[in-house]
């Protein structure tokens, strides 16, 4: 069987540019080496090959890539492609794929590897659209991959936004892989291949012009790029007693969250029977087909931002309850579009029904999905399989005057916001659910259903089994008023111990930075941040936190933050309302019985 590892080369660290003319990422700046979450697939590859198969590695990017493919070779690699060409610049993630795909396709791999994402775009899109185009599941992102004795099917542990599942699944597959699926090779741990060859190809051996590639050829464009600086106070209490200084802060933040108090997000819009945009559809269920609560937030948004438009609830799995078809209208949905499914149904074939179900309706303006694993798939495959452009981890949203939908996405740590406009119709995007509150109406009625097409099984990949990290089930963030985030600085088992408490006596959620949950500290659904979940909690409290613009940029709703930090250089005072200089050991305790009292019900 064949093995393919699609790989990316990236700027190293925070080496990169944007080319502002072109409303692209410039990757020519600083160090170039292979993305971090590639190395891993490539060691996965090599351990899974056995004798007589080979190891393909496939990569587009400019020359300046080439000796960052040359080591995968050196790795254990038994050949390397690179598709270079002028032309290939500016291309989207679904241009990408589909180079990847030509690439691809003639080679027949059983088993294609990919990292869950790039540490330079972080869409984590082209996985599910390669996927489709070769017509394989996906499984992922996998943290544990084994390889039967036939060779012919695989057994895959992978992570979920509430823990694990364990799934059983046939070649041809394609898998992307995590951090903890295990650590980079290392020159030297593996013999390197003594026959190895770097093969270079262009756009014209594949089969491709120009016009189909590049900025010309992609569906998704920036149209601008917006400066988000934080509206922040960096108000920081540094003189005094730890006592003074709690007191001080309190009485700045009562003061702050009184000014900001909020209202409740309006559902109330134009008649929408005739509507000149096209209806937005919002995916509303997870994986399991059981309801997301954060699609409330994200419905309520989309008749906000995109006004005059019919919203659709799109369900897959059982009929909701009368109590979650209410809570639907409530937040703004207009109907519901349930499409039931059979036993062993997957990603794969919910995607087959939602692009049945478009190509019998004309008047779809945007289509958005929770920005998960399931949600990225779902509208990776969407993408592929319709030829739409698909904008990744959205957080904001909107139209144009004459009725074309944008995207924003953080960009460059979060203080900018790229607007990315679609080509094509419906505009698809992943969002972050959990950025936006539910609005509520004097509607209690339940929603009218239409029935769509019903969700094949599908044969390629088992469920096995699912678990839960059983700390998934306390403290959790969802629909929590209050926060704490936890930082290093933070992480210490005593220290932790009292946020938990404090926690548990505030009724606030716990999330942490992703160096924290990559310590197994806290679990993966507690990851905030670029890469993790966003949040908008009334108020948000930042211990040991250093700051960084990834992990800040997904706090831009919350409605309050405090930072606690003993170091007073750190970023996270500049990026908070409100800060306290001092140990969080002596501040936490002074602030115990004022904390739940600045938010009254």
């Amino acid at each position: 069987m064949e093995l393919a590892v699609v790989v990316k080369v990236v700027p190293e660290g925070d080496h990169v540019g944007f080319d502002a003319a072109r409303g692209t990422l410039r990757r020519d700046d600083g160090s170039l080496v292979l993305n971090p979450f590639d190395q891993r697939a490539l060691r996965v590859a090599i351990e899974l090959r056995r004798p007589g198969e080979r190891v393909t590695v496939v990569s587009m990017g400019p020359p300046s890539v080439e000796p960052a493919l040359r080591e995968t070779l050196a790795l254990g690699a038994d050949h390397a492609i690179l598709v270079s060409d002028t032309a290939l610049a500016g291309s989207d993630t679904l241009v990408t794929a589909r180079v990847l795909a030509r690439i691809l396709e003639p080679l027949a791999p059983g088993l294609v590897v990919t990292g869950k994402r790039t540490t330079d775009s972080e869409t984590g899109q082209v996985p599910a659209q390669l996927a489709a185009l070769l017509g394989h599941s996906l499984v992922g992102p996998a943290k544990r991959l084994t390889r039967s004795d036939s060779g012919t099917s695989f057994d895959v542990t992978v992570e979920t936004e509430t823990g694990w599942a364990r799934l059983a699944a046939n070649a041809p597959i394609v898998v992307s892989v995590g951090e903890k699926i295990g650590k980079p090779l290392k020159l030297g741990e593996r013999p390197a291949s003594t026959s190895g060859v770097l093969e270079r190809r262009d756009l014209a051996s594949l089969g491709f012009t120009p016009e189909e590639v590049g900025l010309a050829g992609s569906p998704t464009v920036v149209d601008r790029l917006v400066d988000r600086a934080s509206p922040r106070r960096g108000v920081v209490f540094t003189e005094g007693s730890p006592s003074a200084r709690a007191s001080a802060a309190v009485a700045a933040l009562r003061e702050l969250l009184t000014e900001r108090a909020r209202s409740p997000a309006p559902v109330s819009v134009p008649p929408v029977a005739a509507a000149r945009h096209g209806d937005v559809w919002v995916l509303v269920t997870d994986d399991a087909g059981t309801m997301d609560a954060g699609s409330l937030g994200a419905i309520t948004e989309c008749r906000r931002s995109l006004p005059a438009r019919r919203c659709v609830a799109v369900g897959i799995g059982p009929a909701p309850s009368p109590l979650d078809s209410r809570r639907l209208a409530a937040a703004g949905a207009d109907v519901l579009l349930q499409l039931p499914v059979t036993e062993r149904w997957t990603a794969r074939t919910a995607a087959m029904a939602l692009a049945q179900r478009l190509g019998e309706d004309r008047g779809v303006g945007a289509v958005v999905f929770p920005a998960t694993a399931f949600g990225r798939e779902l509208g990776g495959r969407l993408s592929a399989a319709l030829g739409l452009g698909l904008t990744g981890d959205a957080v904001e949203l909107g139209q144009r005057p004459d009725g074309t939908v944008v995207f924003g996405k953080p960009s460059f740590g979060g203080g900018i916001i790229a607007e990315i406009r679609t080509r094509t119709r419906p505009a698809l995007a992943t969002l972050r659910f959990h950025t936006f509150a539910a609005g509520s109406s004097e509607d209690g009625a339940r929603l009218p259903t239409e029935a769509g097409p019903t969700v094949a099984a599908d044969g390629s990949v088992r469920l096995e089994g699912r678990g839960q990290d059983p700390r998934d089930a306390l403290l959790d963030p969802d629909g929590a008023r209050i926060v704490i985030s936890v930082g290093v600085g933070g992480s210490g088992p005593d220290l932790l111990a009292e946020l938990r408490r404090l926690a548990v006596a505030w009724s606030a959620g716990l999330v942490g930075t992703r160096r924290v949950v990559d310590a197994g500290v806290l679990p993966l659904s507690r990851q905030v941040g670029l890469t993790g979940r966003s949040i908008a909690p009334d108020l948000g409290i930042l211990v040991g936190v250093r700051g960084s613009p990834n992990h800040m940029v997904a706090w831009r709703r919350a409605r309050a933050l405090l930072a606690i930090n003993p170091d007073a250089t750190a970023p996270v005072f500049a990026a908070c309302d409100v800060g306290i200089l001092g140990r969080a050991e002596e501040i936490l305790p002074l602030l115990a019985d004022d904390i739940p009292r600045l938010l009254p019900p």
